[in-house]
């Protein structure tokens, strides 16, 4: 018999090594119930290793009594911005089919551009799953230096929104910005918008940007393919906690690239690849830590 290849040892290894990872995670366990059971206080060393790779490996009831007993819920903010336009209805059915919360981020004009793009708002508002927040009215006309420039505009852009649309909670996203102003967090990526961003933040709007997008190719309107990659950076995100908050982590997403129906096919194997991960909870954008629930 031919002695094993250096890959067939190597294959073994991490055979071993995956099988070694899991028995700790089921010891652990298995202390934690005889702990709980002789009511005895569990050592602060025990928890379970919040490595969601292995927890996966083990079986669903396991995993799932395990991911209870020992790792918090790391929170997912599913976000799309841009609606409603042509792809607003497909993602809304796409995350009703998967059962998750999403919260949409809405230009207001969008609202009113066509018949169509009103019932979808209308839709959007009926359902219980889905969360709405102001992403400004005018989407600052798409030249966002200009808008940036004057405060008292910015302010005004998104307090339209607010009172034309009835939005129930304080929770905004700016156009073209990746910034923040949540509790303690303070992010502006582009320093020429700072003044104008901190006005919308005293005037009483939270302002949540993202921690990772999933991007689309603005000419033709398709979303990245590799969606491997991207699952890989948002566990590798919540892995190592340099999220904005650790543990919670915003993803950003745009109606507009789900308008093809192979599209909205990525979109569901994405949601249904998160959902398979037990250490995943996903929650709505008024809910992150730090949101103020008063309205502005």
């Amino acid at each position: 018999m031919d002695a094993p290849s250096s890959a067939d040892e190597g294959d073994t290894g991490s055979i071993k090594t995956s099988f070694r990872k899991i028995f700790i995670v089921a010891a652990a366990f298995l202390l934690f119930v005889s702990c709980n059971q002789r009511k005895e206080k569990i050592p602060v060393a025990v928890p379970v290793a919040t490595d969601s790779t292995v927890i996966k490996k083990l079986p669903p009831a396991v995993a799932d009594s395990v991911s209870k007993a020992a790792v918090p819920k790391k929170k997912i903010y599913l976000t799309f911005d841009d609606g409603p336009n042509r792809g607003t209805r497909n993602v809304l059915q796409a995350i009703k089919e998967e059962d998750i919360p999403v919260s949409f981020f809405i230009v207001g004009k969008h609202v009113f551009d066509s018949p169509e793009q009103t019932a979808t708002w209308e839709l959007l508002k009926e359902d219980t799953a889905v969360e709405l927040c102001n992403h400004s009215y005018t989407h600052a006309a798409n030249h966002y230096s200009k808008f940036y420039e004057h405060p008292e505009t910015v302010i005004s852009d998104f307090q339209q929104s607010q009172e034309k649309l009835q939005f129930t909670n304080n929770v905004i996203r700016m156009p073209g910005r990746n910034a923040w102003r949540i509790d303690s967090i303070t992010v502006t990526d582009i320093k020429e918008s700072k003044k104008a961003i901190d006005s919308v933040h005293k005037a009483g709007f939270d302002v949540m940007g993202w921690d990772i997008e999933w991007s689309f190719d603005h000419k033709t309107l398709v979303p990245d393919s590799n969606t491997t990659l991207l699952l890989r950076h948002i566990q590798n995100l919540l892995d190592a906690g340099t999220t904005k908050t650790p543990g919670h982590l915003v993803l950003l997403a745009h109606d507009q690239a789900f308008q093809k129906e192979e599209n909205v096919e990525k979109l569901h194997s994405f949601l249904q690849e998160l959902k398979l991960n037990p250490l995943y909870e996903f929650v709505k954008a008024s809910e992150y830590p730090g949101v103020k629930k008063d309205l502005p």
